[in-house]
């Protein structure tokens, strides 16, 4: 008889499951469907960037890198942070390369947070900020967005804190929903921040897409104090279309963004040496490129909320990002689950359930997420399948 020993999860991963999104995916793949769930973009990196990857690998630029990334990446990240985001930071010791900004907001988490504290986040959320919050053993405690027009209360942010909330994190713009939180929505909760000595963490990677009427808005840009108590987290994957690529950065406090490099010196060593080399191509990049890309972005959402409307869903227009919180009331699908089966079955069209971005599925079980990052023509037949397969009900 064997003695090995049955396989029990660390109590930390007990509750882990597969993510509504990357189940979406994974389900879509296999009936060869087109994805409208998971934030990929699937349109072709510039040439000069793949280029640059291409040369780095010839030049064997294959060793790690410094925990906290190369130091000439670091540079032009610092140099954008000034131009784009109206935030001087100090290349040599703010500025952290990160494995994904996924890596980059673990890192935080691990730096700031210890087993017990509180991190209010907005909901709907993305649940990868959630999730990780969980795994490290903190208890999240949500703001609602009004759905209808993307507002919220600075009183349930107020009535949210309690003697163990430790920060404030912040998706702007946002993931699931598309709000893009203003400048006077930043200044208040800034101020909250201050009052009850909060860290905040904001997530920034949609910073380029936005749509007009709608300005990005960098929270630490605001103020000195803000800055101080602030952890900005981007990244290359959705402004460039490398998700794969996995190469973010966070910008912040000296001593803050010091700790956070050793902890991802622990977790991945480095980011991938050769692509940041590689990247650094992206700042080659001339202004029409990011006005090219918000157009495209434009015209996609246009054409996904005029068709989303004309069958029946009601949509709060994005503000930015590619993504819509579609509100399927008044269709006669029992709930998120149902409509994405549904979708999926007779489309052929991936969406992700509602319940995948609130604390109690009940809140999610009338809307799906639908992305509308792939190439147009994907997006276009995408949406013409969701107009057959829905004529009949």
């Amino acid at each position: 008889m064997s003695n090995s020993k049955i396989f029990q999860p660390s109590d930390r991963t007990v509750g882990l499951k597969q993510s509504g999104i990357r189940s979406a995916s994974q389900r879509c793949q296999q009936i060869s469907g087109i994805n409208l769930g998971q934030g990929v973009c699937d349109i072709p990196i510039m040439p000069v960037i793949k280029e640059a990857a291409a040369a780095s690998i010839n030049n064997d630029k294959s060793l790690y890198s410094a925990c906290e990334g190369i130091y000439p990446l670091r540079e032009k990240i610092a140099e954008k942070m000034l131009a784009f985001n109206n935030l001087k930071v100090d290349p040599a010791t703010q500025v952290m390369v990160s494995h994904g900004a996924t890596g980059a907001y673990v890192s935080a988490v691990n730096t700031l947070f210890n087993p017990g504290d509180e991190v209010i986040l907005f909901e709907p959320f993305y649940g990868y900020h959630k999730d990780l919050l969980e795994l490290f053993g903190c208890t999240i405690k949500t703001v609602p967005i009004n759905m209808t027009d993307f507002s919220f209360s600075m009183d349930d942010v107020r009535a949210a804190i309690s003697n163990k909330t430790k920060a404030i994190v912040v998706c702007t713009p946002n993931n699931p929903t598309g709000k893009i939180f203003s400048r006077e929505e930043l200044l208040a909760i800034g101020e909250v921040a201050i009052d009850n000595d909060l860290y905040i963490l904001t997530d920034e990677m949609y910073e380029y897409i936005t749509y007009p009427g709608y300005e990005h808005v960098s929270l630490a840009s605001l103020s000195d104090d803000l800055f101080a108590r602030t952890i900005t987290i981007s990244g290359f994957s959705k402004t460039y279309n490398m998700t794969g690529w996995r190469l973010g950065y966070a910008v912040g406090p000296a001593a803050i963004i010091e700790k956070m490099a050793l902890v991802q010196d622990l977790i991945y060593v480095c980011p991938s040496t050769p692509l940041q080399y590689a990247s650094l191509a992206a700042y080659t990049l001339a202004d029409d490129y990011y006005t090219a890309m918000r157009d495209e972005y434009l015209k996609k959402r246009d054409l996904t909320v005029q068709v989303l409307e004309k069958l029946g869903f009601n949509v709060t227009c994005p503000q930015g990002a590619y993504y819509i919180m579609a509100n399927f009331a008044n269709l006669p699908f029992a709930d998120d689950e149902t409509a994405t089966n549904f979708l999926l079955e007779k489309a052929k069209v991936a969406t992700v359930t509602g319940r995948s971005f609130f604390q109690n599925p009940v809140d999610g079980k009338q809307f799906l997420r639908i992305c509308y990052a792939l190439d147009e023509s994907k997006v276009s037949q995408a949406l013409t399948q969701l107009e057959i397969a829905m004529s009949d009900i």
